[in-house]
């Protein structure tokens, strides 16, 4: 009997976990996420419907803290939302491809802002773009930073 149940249990974990595991690749972070993302939802949903212990329902929200982290670090929208107003001030940047006088295959990359003319406007908008990209490199840290020490708290009370 015990031989059954492990072999159906092993096989539904193929199944379910055949989609993530498909999509995964060895390239970056992103899809250490994912991965992880998934292995905390299945833990929160067990947690959830099938837990145990008289703390199940506060474990299952520990997970969805963490999960919500990993959502946001997934999408790494922290930029965009900073960005409109940056871009209501400077209007939109585009991009101008120059090719190399020395070595025509290769292009330098020039931003151009349309309401930054003069090079003291040039100067301060790329200034403010930079304090975004900083703020942005920040939050995502900031995120990083809480779902890690989080995980770290918690762990080891999520099981059932």
């Amino acid at each position: 009997m015990k031989l059954f149940r492990k072999l159906k249990y092993g096989i539904e974990n193929l199944i379910k976990w055949f989609p993530v595991i498909w999509k995964d690749r060895d390239w970056d972070h992103w899809f250490l996420y994912k991965i992880l993302q998934f292995k905390l939802k299945q833990m929160e949903k067990l947690q959830r419907k099938y837990g145990h212990s008289v703390n199940s329902e506060t474990y299952a929200n520990q997970i969805r803290t963490a999960v919500l982290i990993l959502d946001r670090l997934i999408k790494d929208d922290y930029f965009s939302k900073a960005y409109e107003n940056h871009e209501k001030k400077w209007g939109e940047t585009e991009m101008k491809f120059t090719p190399l006088k020395d070595r025509p295959e290769l292009y330098s990359v020039d931003f151009v802002t349309e309401k930054a003319v003069t090079n003291k406007q040039k100067e301060q908008e790329r200034k403010e773009k930079m304090r975004l990209l900083h703020h942005e490199e920040m939050l995502k840290q900031q995120d990083l930073d809480y779902l890690f020490k989080h995980m770290r708290k918690h762990i080891q009370g999520w099981w059932d």
